[in-house]
């Protein structure tokens, strides 16, 4: 199967037999356009915004702790009839009924057009961090992870996953005009069912690094098969890779200060 058709196909196996568990499943419907996924948000969402910081003390849910379980993917196909575009399913409590709690939290983001190419990849994959741009969400993100927060302010306003989904939505449609369907799955019931959910993201990840052709080396970092460093629009991101993988090495990270192992 081309693309990631097979993981898009197994995210339904997934899905049909969570709910067979048990779990308590919604499902919503949304519009396509971004102008009325973005009408009544309950909270502002635009560019121009530092990234929020959402303090423990101000925080209504925490979600996706590595200590809870955590799951970030974005799967795209040339297929788009494999996309039920406009839906956004939960499995498991939505937000409002996390009040201070920390739960574990997968999110996958299906996208489909029959003209999208390899070379998007990257950037499918980037559209996902709305970290400057919804009020009262702050991301913690790592690859094929996602730790955040929703502010006790924003949750107030109404913040819930529906939310969440249509200003994903919104980003999505409006960052990538050839797309013709997006789906959103958010899974909060379980870090065993995360970790299920992760297990899926690994196989797409594989087929990832191959399709942006890096390899992995002996000592664990990645290397580009075909780009020179200077050509390659990724550039920024791996340079502050290697900043962070050398003080690792030499100590830990402490806030913003590095410790010295044995200083």
């Amino acid at each position: 199967m081309a693309e990631f058709d097979e993981q898009i196909l197994a995210i339904r196996g997934f899905v049909k037999t969570t709910k067979e568990a048990g779990n308590p499943l919604s499902q919503i419907q949304c519009a396509s356009s971004p102008d009325e996924l973005l009408r009544d948000l309950p909270v502002r969402f635009g560019s121009g915004s530092p990234p929020t910081v959402i303090l423990k003390e101000d925080t209504f849910a925490e979600l996706g702790n590595p200590v809870h379980g955590s799951a970030s993917m974005v799967l795209w196909t040339r297929q788009a009839e494999l996309i039920r575009s406009g839906r956004i399913t939960c499995i498991g409590p939505d937000i409002p009924d996390s009040e201070g709690q920390s739960i574990p939290f997968g999110q996958v983001i299906l996208v489909g057009g029959s003209r999208l190419e390899e070379k998007d990849l990257a950037s499918l994959e980037r559209a996902s961090n709305l970290a400057s741009l919804l009020e009262g969400y702050m991301i913690r993100h790592v690859p094929r992870k996602l730790w955040s927060r929703v502010s006790r302010e924003a949750a107030a306003k109404g913040f819930d996953f529906e939310t969440l989904g249509r200003a994903l939505m919104a980003h999505y449609r409006r960052t990538f005009p050839l797309l013709e369907g997006i789906e959103i799955l958010f899974l909060t019931s379980s870090k065993a069912e995360v970790e299920e959910l992760e297990g899926i993201g690994l196989k797409a990840k594989g087929k990832s690094l191959a399709i942006r052709k890096l390899s992995r080396t002996e000592d664990g970092e990645y290397e580009c098969e075909d780009l020179t460093c200077d050509e390659c629009p990724e550039q920024p991101t791996c340079d502050s890779i290697r900043e962070v993988l050398v003080i690792r090495k030499k100590g830990k990270v402490v806030g913003i200060e590095v410790v010295r192992e044995g200083g």
